[in-house]
């Protein structure tokens, strides 16, 4: 009974170390993916931090001089054109319009019934030739659309304008009924301080340009140290992950060693138990009979 007793007692502390041991793997498994995933957001924080910050505009000439291909730099300024927009509701001067409409409508089908829909278009697009300039010079910007980040920098404003005039610009179908509509208008307005990242070339004409990298990514900020706030940032979550993967690891490294000296230490102690209890009944079994 005692062997029988102690192989079960032996059973039970395998299985609890084998909880702790997952309880281990699974801390170093969270520990290792903390790290890889704070030393990849580092390494892309370092690159952005070795891309040239041109302070004043007027730096690019100098900088164009010494590489004349694949220059990548974060550049500040203000908005500017020299043939701005106007919006027609609101006169705000701008070198990019778009308005865009939404239509929730209802159409009868052969049988009847009716479903609904919704439908989302653009109404019209317009843009100028336009710039970043600074007290000291001025950049053109080229392709700024396909920047990651450029629709955060549109300034919206409804737009009142007659569901009459809406319908006018689309194909309606038969048993077509408008339930409601709305309309906004999106620009990119004069003055607006904008921060790209972007490959400093010139033009035919020998004028300084910004473009979209063939390699990098082509990004736009809201505002001058919107691009620095966001490096700042990037290297404070990786110094985050890389702390709670020491974390993780500590704690997993301290699970398996406590764990694993108690798991020897039980082992060990039912050993014992089972060779006091088989020299127990060793010396029973050798005991001679009385005799009546």
């Amino acid at each position: 009974m005692v062997s029988c007793g102690g192989i079960i007692s032996f059973d039970a502390i395998v299985f609890d170390f084998l909880q702790m041991l997952n309880l281990a793997v699974y801390l170093s498994c969270g520990a290792t993916a903390y790290y890889l995933l704070g030393r990849r957001i580092k390494k892309k924080a370092d690159f952005f931090n070795s891309i040239t910050r041109v302070i004043e505009l007027k730096w690019l000439d100098d900088l164009l001089k010494e590489k004349t291909t694949n220059l990548l730099v974060v550049v500040s300024g203000r908005v500017g054109s020299a043939a701005p927009l106007e919006c027609k509701h609101n006169g705000l001067l701008s070198v990019l319009l778009e308005e865009k409409g939404n239509v929730d409508f209802e159409i009868e089908l052969g049988d009847g019934s009716m479903i609904k829909k919704s439908l989302n278009f653009l109404l019209q697009q317009r843009e100028t030739p336009w710039y970043l300039e600074d007290s000291t010079g001025r950049v053109n910007i080229v392709g700024a659309q396909s920047a990651i980040g450029f629709d955060a920098t549109l300034n919206e404003y409804a737009l009142n304008m007659p569901v009459s005039e809406l319908l006018d610009k689309l194909v309606k179908p038969e048993g077509f009924k408008v339930l409601q509509h709305s309309c906004h208008e999106r620009a990119l307005a004069i003055g607006t301080t904008l921060t790209f990242v972007g490959e400093a070339v010139r033009d035919k004409a020998g004028h300084l340009m910004i473009q979209e990298p063939k390699k990098q990514p082509f990004m736009v900020f809201t505002g001058e140290g919107s691009f620095d706030k966001m490096v700042d940032g990037m290297m404070s979550d990786s110094e985050t992950y890389i702390f709670y993967s020491k974390i993780f690891g500590t704690i997993a490294v301290a699970v398996a060693i406590m764990y694993g000296v108690d798991f020897i230490r039980r082992v060990l102690s039912e050993s014992e138990k089972r060779d006091l209890g088989n020299r127990s009944d060793n010396g029973k079994s050798r005991r001679p009979r009385n005799r009546r």
